[in-house]
């Protein structure tokens, strides 16, 4: 930082590592005791604000002037994924990503910072836009010079894809759980019904007929009944799928496209991942991942539940399905806190995506634990009112009976219930509820105690990265 902002009145702190110039003119984040601004200093037409000095502007972290300083550094828009591997760091408040950014700053992987689900966004109150200008305005601040990604997460819609599209998402995860069919829970008549409604069934079926593929030293073959049940359980979704691909090639020229099969009852098996390649290839679908459903229970905020025998045996027949037809890697959702897999993706698979959100929810709710005891107990209690709406949405095996009475908790032992599955559960999935009735004592708490915030969430996000490389 230079002399450029020595008439900054004293009342607005610098963040130092944000200081850039170009042409002649100079940016900043500041802040004071409510919020960050963005100060220009220069030529600052292009900015809302007002002045405080000649050629000195105190501009609001608006999507307007997201935009701008996006124009003045292009650097600032995220981009494709570039390396092998990529770990996404959702972040449902909106202020974590200068800790993600100071810790993905150490490894060797390319970061998503903006990933949020609409159904998150839909309980947090913000939008797909307010997600990508965020984490702009979060690398700003870190000084963060690499490259970054914004994932469009859970896609289920025509109209927020083009949302995402809009708000300059770099990558689009396409759900198809809506579209996914269960021939296991439907009758013959219902199947024939069905299957005689898919557009080229008969050439896929064709196309699919006694047809095998060997892999490694496994050999995967279909069948008539195999390629018949892929089709009724698939084609609607893959449609789905080619509907999205197409509407968003109108628009854009480049961005990452994932193709998500994990929200399903069963796992994925190796015929149904060939199938879904083949199928996604056959209609001139560029993908870039492919997110299969693993055995074992991915919840929420917990470790992986299973058998890591099974998960591996698995995710290495997947790992290599990939690597034969290339061009994509795997994608790993709900990796929060997934540490006992974490060291089987290292040692099986050299190219793929990890997705987490909720766990740095719970690291800022912790940081209030550990801050300001009160207000937690007033989230606690929320949270315990709201969790059994809450945790329809969500695949938690949480037992509230199994989480110690707050009121029998000390305030400095507060944060020790974030080390109990269940308590972890319980904050994970009412985030909704909490944010509803307390949104402006929780910010304005890890406002008052961001070093502590930034150093929780860094501190956990490293022990997720730390198992992969």
């Amino acid at each position: 930082m230079d002399n450029n902002f020595k008439e900054l009145p004293p009342e607005y702190r610098a963040y130092p590592k944000s200081f850039r110039s170009k042409g002649g003119n100079s940016f900043l984040i500041a802040r004071d005791n409510e919020r960050k601004y963005l100060v220009v200093k220069g030529q600052t037409n292009d900015f809302e604000g007002k002045n405080l000095a000649d050629g000195l502007k105190l501009c609001p972290l608006t999507s307007l002037n997201a935009k701008a300083v996006r124009e003045v550094f292009p650097e600032l828009s995220p981009i494709t994924c570039n390396q092998n591997i990529s770990f996404g760091f959702g972040d449902r408040l909106g202020i974590a990503t200068p800790a993600h950014a100071e810790c993905a700053g150490n490894y060797p992987v390319f970061p998503i910072f903006a990933q949020q689900s609409v159904r998150e966004n839909s309980r947090t109150g913000r939008t797909m836009q307010d997600v990508v200008d965020d984490a702009i305005w979060g690398c700003l601040e870190s000084g963060y010079q690499k490259s970054w990604g914004a994932d469009a997460d859970h896609l289920k819609d025509v109209p927020h894809l083009k949302e995402g599209a809009s708000a300059g998402y770099s990558m689009y995860t396409i759900d198809l759980s809506d579209h996914i069919k269960n021939p296991a829970a439907m009758s013959p008549d219902e199947i024939n019904t069905l299957y005689e409604k898919i557009s080229g069934a008969a050439e896929m079926e064709k196309y699919f007929r006694d047809k095998e593929y060997r892999i490694k030293e496994n050999v995967y073959r279909f069948t008539p009944s195999e390629v018949k049940k892929a089709l009724i359980t698939f084609a609607g979704g893959l449609d789905f799928t080619a509907e999205c691909f197409r509407i968003l090639k109108k628009t854009l020229t480049d961005f990452d496209f994932e193709v998500s099969v994990d929200e399903t009852k069963l796992p994925t098996t190796p015929l149904d991942h060939i199938f879904v390649v083949e199928y996604l290839r056959r209609n001139n679908i560029r993908f870039t991942s492919i997110a299969p459903r693993f055995p074992g229970e991915f919840e929420k905020a917990i470790d992986y539940k299973g058998s890591l025998a099974e998960f591996e045996e698995s995710f290495q027949r997947h790992a290599d399905i990939c690597c034969f037809f290339g061009g994509y890697r795997l994608s790993i959702h709900s990796g929060s806190d997934k540490f006992s897999v974490y060291p089987i993706i290292k040692r099986n698979c050299g190219a793929f995506h990890i997705k987490t959100a909720g766990t740095n929810w719970l690291q800022a709710i912790k940081t209030v634990a550990a801050t300001e005891p009160s207000l937690y107990r007033l989230i606690h209690q929320c949270s315990l009112r709201n969790q059994e709406k809450d945790r329809q949405s969500y695949s938690v095996s949480l037992n509230p009976a199994k989480i110690p009475p707050i009121e029998k908790v000390s305030d400095g032992d507060l944060t020790e219930l974030f080390s109990l599955p269940d308590n972890r559960q319980l904050i994970h999935i009412t985030y909704g509820s909490v944010l509803a009735e307390f949104r402006n004592e929780i910010y304005k708490c890890l406002s008052q105690n961001e070093t502590e915030h930034y150093r929780q969430v860094k501190e956990h996000l490293d022990n997720h990265l730390g198992l992969l490389f």
